[in-house]
């Protein structure tokens, strides 16, 4: 069946304001002086879709957006980029979460976030029919979607499972402390779970990759893809169990790289690739965005990932 969308990316949105090189301390401090501020969206479905989009995959975000000064920032931003938009929700009543993303010398980063109102997706403001239309549905993320979490991520992708849509969905933290268990009914109709390590001990209890894997496999998940940050990423499922090791770089700023992994990750599964080339080709879209400002705004396309992939080395890991 011939599919509309190669991937449609469901869930968080939000305005970020970037400021570099700001001390560890700086809340301790009177002032601290940032060298870059940057406005840009942000928000894990939103990176998600953009990055998609940039790597050349037909990508449409389902989010909503206010009609204020700030939603009508997001969209506009987004209106520059080569994604569908048709999806977008647009509500009068919508105020847009603000994430002020403090990024460190060190490009480790910390958020403050201002929460916003009425923006949250609900499982009516989703056409269900939809999921035919993709190729894969990705869901980013989970602990953030307020009421989608609560069911109605479960109910788009046990439609999404009925036409062959690949499911993928990553996590955040549990900033609304739901509990761990209040998304466990997502398991049995997801394909790809892409947690980090901290998020995935977080719901599991485990610190071990391989027993975290064995936790959401027998949960339901197909394939489970842990995050390890600067470690590269561990990949399992019922045949198959990898490392991938990191490229070498000096991170100017992490924000969105997970989101990156996940739009990297995805690229490749819908082209039919094998696990490890997904698992290597989205470390080095996570590594590549590492390099840059902003949670989307460094990669350019496929070629300038895979460029920047041969010419970088590897971190050979001892794993023990």
């Amino acid at each position: 069946m011939e599919r509309q969308y190669d991937v449609i990316s469901i869930g968080f949105i939000a305005q970020d304001i970037l400021m570099t090189n700001i001390p560890k301390d700086a809340l301790e401090r009177d002032a601290s002086t940032a060298d870059q501020v940057i406005f840009s969206s942000g928000g894990d479905a939103n990176n998600e879709a953009v990055t998609l989009a940039r790597l050349g995959d037909k990508a449409a975000l389902l989010v909503k957006i206010g009609t204020d000064t700030v939603g009508n920032t997001i969209y506009d931003g987004l209106s520059e980029e080569p994604l569908d938009l048709s999806l977008i929700i647009r509500d009068d009543r919508a105020r847009m979460p603000l994430a002020i993303c403090v990024i460190q010398p060190d490009g480790n980063r910390s958020f403050l976030l201002g929460m916003g109102k009425d923006y949250f997706l609900t499982l009516e403001d989703v056409d269900l029919s939809l999921v035919q239309k993709a190729r894969a549905i990705t869901v980013g993320s989970l602990f953030s979607l307020e009421r989608l979490d609560h069911g109605g991520i479960t109910a788009i992708f046990k439609e999404a499972r009925k036409y062959g849509t690949i499911t993928i969905a990553d996590m955040t933290a549990d900033l609304k402390k739901i509990g761990p268990e209040a998304i466990s009914d997502v398991y049995p109709y997801t394909d790809f779970m892409m947690p980090s390590l901290e998020e995935a001990t977080y719901v599991t209890g485990e610190t071990d990759p391989d027993k975290i894997a064995d936790w959401f496999l027998a949960a339901g998940v197909k394939n489970v893809v842990l995050k390890l940050g600067g470690d590269g990423c561990f990949v399992k499922n019922a045949q198959e169990r990898f490392y991938t090791d990191p490229f070498q770089i000096e991170p100017v700023d992490t924000t969105g790289c997970g989101d990156n992994f996940v739009a990297g990750f995805t690229h490749c599964l819908i082209r039919g690739k094998s696990l490890r080339e997904c698992a290597d080709f989205a470390c080095g879209v996570g590594a590549l965005n590492a390099l840059g400002i902003g949670a989307h705004l460094t990669v350019k396309s496929e070629q300038h990932v895979l460029d920047f992939m041969n010419s970088t080395p590897r971190a050979a890991l001892n794993r023990g």
